[in-house]
């Protein structure tokens, strides 16, 4: 479990902390993700990928947490407590930007359609439903559409 987290910690949170925008949920969003990893550790395949299978409990616990957020109240802030700085460590940091750049770059080689899929389940935090109803589109298109991207994605990345 240490070499699973250590190959894909930042990457789980990265991806938390982009749908979520608070670094504390993330933080949380991930331990729970890899929690049910733990749990499901004797059904996992690894040849299948646990990066994937990690990714999306990440990403469908972050979605969990943003419905929730938006039937709560927003709370408010003490002033008179002290403040934490929330700068990562350079290194990972150095590291997340130049993620983020294969990313990019990787989906502005995905055809208009398959990629403006993915930002919007991926990093506009909706649903397969949800792309679908505002593209007006079968969830079974939005569902192909996402499978090819992530697959056209992960060949340009050079993951397994």
């Amino acid at each position: 479990m240490a070499a699973v987290y250590d190959t894909y910690g930042s990457l789980a949170y990265g991806l938390a902390a982009r749908t979520l925008g608070q670094t504390a949920e993330a933080e949380d969003v991930v331990q729970e993700a890899f929690l049910a990893i733990w749990r499901q550790a004797a059904r996992l395949d690894p040849a299948r990928g646990v990066r994937s299978y990690l990714l999306t409990i990440v990403h469908n616990k972050a979605i969990d947490r943003l419905r929730k957020r938006a039937r709560r109240p927003e709370l408010v802030l003490d002033e008179t407590a002290p403040l934490v700085a929330d700068a990562p460590d350079p290194v990972e940091f150095a590291e997340a930007l130049e993620n983020r750049e294969l990313v990019r770059t990787a989906l502005r080689r995905l055809p208009e359609e398959q990629r403006r899929t993915v930002e919007m389940a991926y990093f506009g935090g909706l649903t397969t439903g949800e792309v679908a109803e505002q593209l007006k589109i079968p969830v079974g298109t939005v569902k192909s559409r996402l499978r090819l991207a992530l697959g056209h994605m992960k060949r340009a990345l050079g993951t397994t």
